[in-house]
């Protein structure tokens, strides 16, 4: 398994908070947590409206993310859709609606954490439609 530097796992993670961004997904955030925990680096949460577009996310992820060859190592709650979570080690993908995302309040629990600030705008072919 290749290892990768924090600032190739950082892009890895801005590129996913883009791609979700272009899937209309809300409220994205990437928090970097390799200061607090010994096994991620990053955690990308993010929303949507219904769990059949939060599946739908974290499927698009996937696809999106299988170039590179992560591991996961694990994957939860695709089935019900409120919380999916998806363990790429370092990368860790946590997609909500928004009745979950409220009641587990990650963004509380982890607001300590260093929050990369990603100008989507800027990165996103969205922009102009906007």
């Amino acid at each position: 398994m290749e290892s990768r530097s924090v600032e190739e796992l950082q892009q890895i993670a801005i590129d996913v908070a883009s791609f979700l961004h272009q899937q209309r997904a809300d409220r994205i955030r990437i928090l970097r947590v390799r200061e607090m925990l010994q096994i991620s680096s990053f955690f990308i949460l993010a929303s949507g409206r219904s769990g059949r577009q939060v599946r739908n996310f974290g499927d698009a992820v996937e696809r999106h993310l299988k170039p590179l060859h992560l591991p996961r190592l694990g994957m939860h709650g695709r089935d019900d859709a409120r919380w999916f979570c998806i363990d790429h080690g370092e990368i860790v993908l946590h997609l909500f609606d928004e009745e979950s995302r409220e009641m587990y309040d990650l963004d509380q629990l982890w607001a300590h954490a260093p929050l990369i600030d990603v100008d989507f705008k800027a990165l996103s072919p969205l922009s102009g439609s906007e």
